[in-house]
């Protein structure tokens, strides 16, 4: 029967193993994983200002790559499933972003200047393993204001999934490789004599 042995977990990721299975069945997980499983994404973005040094079309895309930590995922419903009746609530979530530079020091626009008027939805943190590092666990930087330039958004996320864009793909990375068994002889080891064991290591090593 096949089983699931799971090694390691934490918010970011999670390592596991599959017994019993062969590769095509580890590598339809792994498909899966990247393009059915459903998430909430930024997807319209509506400028009403932006004075920075970066245009409309960049900052609507970086605002769509940010991962939004939500299990919200599960109530809404997909775009294409609203009938005109619906109210937009079941499937979209409002956001807004309001930013202006207002020192000589230039200012960092991150996901944390997102405002989502459903607190059950919130942008994910960058974080880093670096010890006693005061950015340890900051908002993902999206343009860098000077004085007097200003940024005002209004953003639409909507439930998907990564097989229609990347942005809604819940995970980075999903690999998947074999963890051989191995066994030694041990009839034939027990035979081996001192003088043969540094060459058995080195051909290991």
């Amino acid at each position: 029967m096949p089983q699931v042995l799971v090694h390691d977990v934490t918010s970011s990721h999670i390592r596991f193993s599959f017994e019993g299975v062969d590769a095509s069945f580890s590598n339809a997980v792994r498909r899966i994983c990247i393009a059915e499983v459903p998430t909430i994404a930024i997807d319209l973005v509506e400028v009403i200002e932006n004075s920075s040094v970066l245009c409309d079309e960049f900052i609507s895309h970086r605002l769509g790559l940010i991962p939004l930590a939500s299990t919200l995922a599960q109530e809404l419903n997909f775009p294409y499933e609203m009938s005109a009746e619906e109210d937009s609530s079941k499937t979209e979530v409002q956001f807004e972003l309001i930013a202006k530079g207002i020192s000589d020091q230039t200012r960092d626009v991150t996901s944390d200047d997102l405002i989502c008027f459903d607190k059950r939805v919130f942008p994910s943190k960058h974080t880093t393993h670096i010890e006693n590092s005061s950015t340890a666990e900051a908002g993902i930087l999206l343009v860098k204001l000077r004085k007097n330039q200003e940024i005002q958004l209004r953003c639409t996320a909507r439930k998907g999934i990564g097989k229609d864009h990347a942005k809604w793909s819940p995970v980075a990375t999903a690999v998947f490789r074999y963890e051989p068994t191995i066994e030694l002889n041990q009839a034939v080891m027990n035979s081996l004599t001192g003088k043969y064991f540094p060459k058995v290591i080195a051909a290991h090593c």
